[in-house]
């Protein structure tokens, strides 16, 4: 089975992709970056949360 990607799935992992080169960059120890994505899925889950009420 051949995968084909759409125009949405190139964007979103191209945006993932300078995520990534960027995080790289900032030369941060395993832990740091973790609690760095935990308090950030926080804030996103907040925003939807509020979003949603």
């Amino acid at each position: 089975m051949k995968l084909e990607l759409n125009d949405y799935h190139k964007l979103t992992n191209s945006i993932k992709m300078r995520s990534v080169e960027s995080w790289s960059k900032l030369n941060l120890s395993r832990e740091e970056c973790s609690n760095q994505f935990k308090r950030l899925r926080e804030q996103r889950l907040a925003r939807e949360s509020k979003s949603r009420s």
